[in-house]
């Protein structure tokens, strides 16, 4: 185990493409079981991977905390907005707020995860 975890500090993204496998095998079979389309709701793990990934390559180029949490707050807004307006629930302004709110808390947890890549990269 102690291999395992040293691994998975050195090379974080390695870990994210193993989990990832592992979670889109566990969908696709919970769905096959469920008799949906195979390829249903696999969008989740599509945008957790960019947004691991979106960290690793933020954490590389930015070092200031708030630059990287503005950074982190703009890419998600503009996804959930995107992503509102084709679903077609974006009501009214309070939508507007609360999507601000929500990219904002996933830029705090995009925050954290950074912090974590740049304390892996020092400590090579």
């Amino acid at each position: 185990m102690k291999k395992l975890n040293e691994f998975v500090t050195k090379h974080p993204l390695y870990f994210l493409f193993f989990i990832a496998i592992i979670v889109g095998l566990f969908k696709l079979f919970l769905n096959i079981i469920k008799q949906r389309p195979v390829y249903e709701e696999l969008d989740i793990i599509i945008y957790t991977f960019c947004l691991y990934f979106v960290c690793w390559i933020i954490s590389k180029t930015v070092h200031n905390t708030y630059i990287r949490f503005c950074v982190a707050a703009f890419i998600n807004f503009i996804y959930l907005s995107i992503q509102m307006f084709f679903d077609g629930s974006y009501v009214n302004y309070t939508s507007f707020i609360v999507t601000g709110g929500v990219a904002a808390f996933i830029a705090v947890m995009m925050v954290i995860i950074m912090h974590m890549f740049f304390n892996s990269h020092k400590t090579k």
